[in-house]
């Protein structure tokens, strides 16, 4: 071989090492639904969309979602254990399926009531009366019941 060929052969070796993937990078951490970053919480979905968007209504004990929907979010540990495998109840989506169902947003009654591009399976969309929640805010209730709905 004369010298050409060998750094014509250490150029070709050289490429294929960099352009191959490193063993040590990093997982991606982008789900089935294309969202990047670590699903949303509990904590964060009851702060920043509970307590401000379903206000008064699920929040106060005296607020018609919480007399006529029959769901108390009055306090984050309550919203937690009125939502999650829990039937839904109420005047309009009583026996209508299920509140909350971990790993499955599309047969969860409070994902679908919210959902930009789904129908509400039973009553009207929420927030009643108030404006939709912004993408963002569907996509965080969204990553946190496709996650598994947990109490964290």
């Amino acid at each position: 071989m004369n010298a050409s060929h060998i750094l014509g052969l250490g150029s070709v070796l050289f490429a294929l090492g960099c352009s191959g993937t490193n063993s040590k990078s990093s997982p991606s951490t982008t789900d089935a639904g294309g969202d990047s970053g670590p699903p949303a919480t509990w904590t964060q979905v009851y702060t920043t969309v509970i307590a401000q968007r379903c206000s008064p209504c699920h929040t106060t004990a005296s607020g018609i979602g919480v007399d006529i929907g029959k769901l108390d979010m009055t306090s984050q540990a309550t919203a937690f254990k009125n939502l999650v495998n829990v039937a839904a109840a109420g005047a309009e989506c009583g026996g209508k399926g299920t509140r909350v169902v971990p790993g499955m947003k599309d047969m969860s009654i409070m994902y679908l009531k919210v959902s930009l591009d789904d129908p509400s399976p039973c009553g009207e969309k929420m927030p009643l009366g108030g404006p939709s929640l912004a993408q963002s805010e569907v996509d965080m209730i969204d990553t946190w019941i496709t996650a598994g709905a947990q109490n964290n």
